[in-house]
């Protein structure tokens, strides 16, 4: 080990390293997250802002009364959403309008995971863009998602061979 290491005046004849010698910079970045997450209480914010979401779009779902058309499940700072037809059964096409009429409004949410960046107006925002996309969705329900959707219907993921 000698050969290889600092404490002998021979010329090194390998380069003698640790696991991660290499990766400095990302244990850097690493250790500078933690600091992060202990000094600014980095969880409680993100907690706080998910509830700050769920909340304005249950608002948005109950003032719409789409209530059992679109649902938000999940941890505060980690929610998902469930979109169902006029019959309440889980609807791609319907999840395929709500995509689309969220990304007119400037936002991309195929969940609604929030960030430490995310502060309340940058939460206000997306439920405001939540609840123009809701009303299109409401109209939908009422004459036929085809009226107003743009192209195919996203599929799921996982589905069945063929």
């Amino acid at each position: 080990m000698e050969l290889g290491g600092l404490r002998s005046r021979a010329p090194r004849v390998f380069l003698l390293s640790t696991t991660h010698g290499a990766e400095t910079h990302c244990l850097a970045a690493a250790l500078e997250t933690i600091r992060v997450y202990r000094t600014d209480d980095v969880v409680s914010v993100l907690w706080r802002q998910g509830e700050r979401l769920r909340r304005g779009v249950e608002a948005a779902i109950a003032e719409l009364q789409l209530e059992g058309h679109f649902v938000v499940l999940g941890r505060p700072c980690n929610l998902v959403y469930g979109t169902r037809d006029r019959e309440k059964l889980p609807s791609q096409p319907y999840r395929t309008l709500f995509l689309q009429e969220l990304v007119r409004r400037g936002v991309i949410a195929p969940s609604f995971v929030v960030s430490f960046a995310h502060g309340n107006a940058e939460i206000d925002r997306a439920v405001e863009a939540v609840r123009g996309a809701l009303m299109v969705y409401r109209k939908a329900l009422e004459d036929g998602v085809e009226r107003y959707l743009e192209g195919p219907a996203v599929k799921p993921v996982f589905r069945p061979r063929v």
